[in-house]
């Protein structure tokens, strides 16, 4: 990604009657970076980390019997691998600009890197939590995130679910043991920490906040003996665990109808594309199932998802979304079933990925990638939003690299292309993937709330 700031575009923090103070930025919440444990990767060993664990044995069911040695036992190894990706962006500035600008516009542009590279780390390690196959949908009567209702919410009964689940885990609390099997102290417990860690937005929170039918199990943290808060944000305890609060973390939402036909020529429902079946293809004739995403770009999260909706074509054909006159400040994703008359969010794929406002899409061929749709909202009567609450044990996520975030500024030194040094470039990068450890020490819950 790339951009640049022209004199045209600084225009207006020129000098004319303006307040040196500038209007500060609205503050947000990343939480996830603090919650990971870091691992550097050397230089030269590729792309890809490898993460090995020695399984435990099975244990003996019968006593040995006398002079017999037992059936030899084995073990197994578990390899956890990761591979790694590189970030960046780019801010270009010209001369003009620095002069004529009011404010220091190259001290600007590093700050809005810095906090472009922030929101890009907490986001892919969000994205990774959200992959994790350890989940409670609702109050754990649902097996999916379509059949979450709006009764469903953050309560008592349900944090017990949860803290029975990670217990039975072995999944260690924030500070406690992990390791092998220990034998509990008679003077005492072995835990040096009791607490599992919850990372949910405002609306879970608040939820938690209100009278619960514990009554009065929350505790702030104004309330912890004027002591520091452990973690970032947090917010407060209920019923032993530490509630950490962020908002920069998805809901989701429906977009579009929830009537699954969609005649060709037409859009299915407000801020959705005009889908067209055409011909210059290889779709064969018959119904096509197909889902559109879509994301802030502030966020880039898949937040607004369609349900399964489905347009007829005829032999040789293709369908084209255009996404003329929908909201800006978006792009879209397009998922395709892998065939003709194939149903359901496993088959299919993606297809075209971040296609921005105005443009078309024109899919001439089923999805054969390996990213298949994400499950959407309850689409009558159900919850306006749906969200994700993720439980953190002790070492439970890795964010691996080869380095840090890394700032560069070009110099003033005359160069091929810019020898009269009429434009400075800023930007940023990093190398690194975030992880999750074991499954079961990490869970999503997904729930409606009353906010």
């Amino acid at each position: 990604m790339s951009g640049e700031i022209l004199s045209t575009s600084t225009s207006t923090d020129q000098e004319k009657f303006i307040a040196l103070d500038l209007i500060r930025r609205s503050y947000l919440k990343l939480v996830f970076g603090a919650l990971c444990d870091k691992v550097t990767m050397r230089k030269g060993a590729g792309l890809t980390a490898n993460f090995i664990r020695y399984k435990r044995m099975s244990v003996p069911l019968a006593p040995i019997t006398e002079g017999n040695d037992p059936a030899n036992n084995s073990f197994t190894i578990d390899t956890v691998t990761v591979t790694l990706d590189q970030w960046g962006d780019i801010i270009t500035v010209t001369d003009v600009a620095q002069l004529t600008t009011l404010h220091p516009i190259v001290q600007q542009c590093v700050e809005l890197l810095a906090d472009n590279a922030a929101r890009v780390m907490d986001r892919e390690i969000t994205l990774v939590l959200l992959a994790g196959t350890n989940i409670i949908y609702g109050d754990g009567s649902v097996v999916s995130r379509s059949t979450i209702t709006t009764a469903m919410k953050m309560n008592d009964v349900l944090l017990g679910k949860i803290r029975v689940a990670m217990v039975n885990n072995g999944a260690p609390p924030r500070g406690g043991p992990v390791g092998d099997a220990k034998q509990v102290s008679a003077q005492g417990s072995f835990l040096n920490g009791n607490a599992y860690v919850i990372v949910c937005g405002p609306e879970i929170s608040q939820d938690v906040m209100q009278t619960s039918t514990s009554l009065g199990s929350w505790a702030s943290t104004a309330m912890y003996a004027n002591q520091k808060a452990l973690y970032n944000t947090e917010i407060g305890t209920w019923l032993s665990f530490r509630f950490v609060e962020t908002n920069f973390i998805p809901r989701f939402t429906l977009i579009g109808t929830n009537t699954t036909a969609v005649v060709s020529g037409s859009a299915f429902g407000t801020d959705t594309p005009t889908v067209t079946a055409g011909v210059g293809g290889t779709l064969g004739a018959g119904t096509w199932s197909y889902k559109v995403t879509r994301k802030d770009v502030l966020r880039g999260f898949e937040e607004d998802i369609s349900i399964e909706h489905t347009t007829a074509t005829a032999g040789s054909g293709s369908l084209a979304f255009n996404f003329t006159g929908v909201t800006t400040g978006y792009v879209y994703n397009i998922y395709l079933a892998t065939g003709f008359g194939v149903t359901g969010d496993a088959a299919m794929r993606l297809v075209a990925s971040n296609v921005a406002v105005g443009a078309t899409a024109t899919i001439t061929a089923a999805g054969v990638s390996s990213v298949s749709a994400p499950a959407n909202i309850l689409a009558t009567a159900g919850p306006a939003k749906v969200h994700p609450v993720f439980v953190l044990s002790q070492n439970c996520l890795n964010w691996v690299g080869f380095y840090d975030i890394q700032m560069r500024i070009t110099g003033d030194a005359p160069i091929i292309g810019n020898v009269l040094g009429l434009k400075k470039a800023i930007g940023y990068k990093f190398f690194g993937k975030s992880m999750i450890r074991d499954q079961t020490r990490v869970m999503r819950v997904e729930l409606a709330s009353n906010f």
